[in-house]
């Protein structure tokens, strides 16, 4: 029987590829989404920096039903974002009682740690067999392909563990995460391929913040109407 992600992609009736990202990649990107919206709206790691989000947009996800973060779970891009450390040789074994920013402790960091063990190894399975699709999905630079590639696969488990790899992506961005509530509420396939190409537009951005808009520039410089 398939579960909730398959059938959410015959029910979005997703091409034989999309863009860059064949269907099973974005079966299971979509599996990953779904993933950290659930760990990150976890009462438990509200204050974790791996889901940092701004009050603002933490309060718009948690009035998302169940359904409608299913459905924004189906971005052709990952939201959340992979910060890999700086290179220096091999990655250390990261131990629990060394990582600061551990918010608690149990079956939430167990389930922490397994999300990032999968976006590591998924980041790994782009690299390797579809050319560009980690700069796509993942937002990860040229420099970065290059490492991942070089890496074994118990120096991708190591990298895994290390502090700061998972963060939030467009964690103030609210015009955004509003958008795309809104579409996948609505279920409206023009309205969540119009957020999504938005999305791709703000990669390698934050993105304006929510707080106030600057002030229009003054005298002869001052934009038409």
């Amino acid at each position: 029987m398939p579960n909730s992600i398959d059938a959410g992609v015959a029910g979005h009736g997703l091409p034989i590829r999309s863009g860059l990202l064949p269907p099973a990649v974005r079966r299971d990107l979509a599996d990953l989404n779904s993933q950290y919206l659930e760990l990150g709206l976890d009462p438990g790691h509200e204050n974790d920096p791996r889901f940092g989000w701004s009050d603002a947009v933490r309060r718009c996800l948690l009035e998302a039903d169940p359904g409608t973060r299913l459905r924004m779970a189906f971005a052709p891009f990952a939201l959340f974002d992979l910060a890999l450390p700086a290179a220096s040789g091999a990655y250390p074994a990261a131990r629990v009682a060394d990582d600061p920013w551990v918010a608690s402790v149990g079956d939430g960091q167990g389930r922490c740690a397994s999300f990032a063990m999968q976006a590591a190894f998924l980041a790994l399975r782009l690299v390797e067999s579809v050319p560009y699709a980690a700069r796509v999905a993942l937002g990860l630079s040229a420099a970065d392909e290059v490492r991942l590639a070089g890496l074994k696969p118990s120096e991708v488990a190591e990298m895994a563990r290390s502090p700061g790899l998972l963060c939030a992506r467009w964690p103030r961005h609210l015009r955004f995460w509003e958008m795309l509530a809104g579409a996948a509420r609505r279920d409206s396939a023009g309205a969540l391929q119009w957020t999504h190409c938005v999305g791709l537009c703000l990669f390698g951005s934050e993105g304006p913040a929510s707080g106030p808009k600057p002030a229009q520039p003054s005298g002869k410089h001052r934009p038409r109407r």
